[in-house]
């Protein structure tokens, strides 16, 4: 049997002295979603940073309950093709999780792949009710569809997503499908 990398057996002895969100009530939860993880050396090493040759920039889009943050990670070199365009969602539960969850995640498939990759900040439970993530979600991938060519991309469209960002992905998947669009090439998960 494999060993377990040390990165995973640290960040899971965190989690269980941080207890279960389960036994937690909507205000400890609304909370703890307001500590954002630190950015130093021991959370870079547990979540990874940004990949060289990645240009990342922040952005706010319209989504239906108001402004929605997202990151957009572009490799640096250039490509002289169309490049593919990825909407990512961060994994947490539908509770937990930000941008910054995605950095090394996003930045290693942009740089990799040649893809522009969009990593949505979508709305958090319990402050924001289902179907809120999956709006924002849907949101987010029509406007990345729309404005393709703004971030320099014009290949196939995709999604991905880790635990619930893989749900999420998989009911984008399923929604633009039922709605007629965008047509989407690809669905990456990690559950």
């Amino acid at each position: 049997m494999a060993p377990i990398d040390r990165r995973l057996r640290l960040w899971a002895w965190m989690v269980r002295r941080q207890g279960s969100i389960a036994s937690r009530s909507e205000a400890e939860v609304i909370a703890l979603q307001a500590r954002h993880a630190p950015d130093n050396a021991l959370t870079n090493r547990i979540f990874g940073t940004v990949v060289p040759g990645t240009a990342v920039k922040d952005r706010v889009i319209p989504g239906p309950a108001g402004d929605l943050k997202v990151r957009v990670y572009q490799p640096v070199r250039s490509n002289s093709g169309a490049r593919p365009l990825i909407v990512y969602f961060h994994g947490g539960g539908f509770v937990l999780g930000d941008l910054r969850l995605g950095d090394w995640l996003c930045s290693s498939v942009a740089v990799t792949v040649g893809a522009v990759v969009v990593s949505v900040d979508y709305r958090l439970a319990p402050r924001h009710r289902f179907p809120a993530a999956v709006d924002h979600c849907y949101a987010a991938l029509v406007w990345a569809d729309q404005n393709a060519a703004g971030l320099e991309a014009g290949g196939p469209m995709g999604v991905m997503g880790e635990s619930a960002g893989a749900n999420l992905s998989a009911v984008m998947c399923l929604l633009a499908r039922d709605r007629g669009g965008p047509a989407l090439g690809h669905q990456a998960r990690r559950t």
